[in-house]
């Protein structure tokens, strides 16, 4: 389906083809062209980057929390990361989103991660719900209990977001689906860290 406010090149292509049609008409018909013809396509354009720049779409919310919880996860800041959660949060591990909070403050108490770089992201957004699979490299910081065994990772992830009454989007449930391409069950024992 075609929407203009997650994809403005598509109303800019179409402002191109409408100037060319304008100015292959005016060859046929000049006597009805006038300079003000020319002025589609940079119209067109700058109204399709103008209702991109205005209109925040869900895709854009839910890319915004996906980029904040991975630049979070690089800086250690724990706190950034609960704020992208849900009250209703559950996974695996933690039955509630204070017991998710528990944990990430624990895992971010010590240096962890040196830095992220994001090489696959695939979302899947319904109306009220979001899946995103997204694959991070890590390198681990020196100072890590992990650096010595593992000092870059290869993880992939299950994220699921649920659109909130504010028409916000927040994490209801992640999934660590693979560890350096091996299959996880997401069963890292809380005594780890």
């Amino acid at each position: 389906m075609l929407n203009i406010f997650d994809q403005p090149w598509t109303l800019a292509v179409i402002g191109v083809w409408l100037e060319l049609a304008v100015l292959i008409g005016a060859r046929f018909w000049p006597l009805r062209f006038s300079r003000k013809h020319l002025l589609i396509a940079p119209a067109m354009i700058g109204l399709a980057f103008a209702v991109d720049y205005l209109v925040v779409t869900d895709r854009e919310k839910v890319e915004t929390v996906m980029a904040t919880v991975v630049k979070a996860s690089q800086q250690e800041q724990a706190e950034d990361i609960i704020k992208c959660i849900s009250p209703d949060y559950r996974d695996r591990l933690h039955s509630s989103r204070e017991a998710f909070s528990w944990f990430c403050r624990q895992i971010f108490s010590q240096p962890q991660i040196e830095k992220n770089w994001v090489r696959n992201q695939q979302l899947e957004l319904q109306k009220f719900r979001a899946t995103v699979r997204i694959t991070v490299y890590t390198w681990m910081d020196e100072r890590s209990p992990w650096y010595q065994g593992m000092p870059v990772a290869k993880t992939v992830w299950r994220l699921e977001l649920s659109k909130q009454p504010d028409k916000s989007w927040l994490i209801s449930n992640i999934e660590l689906i693979e560890l350096n391409d091996e299959p996880t069950d997401w069963t890292v024992s809380k005594e780890d860290f």
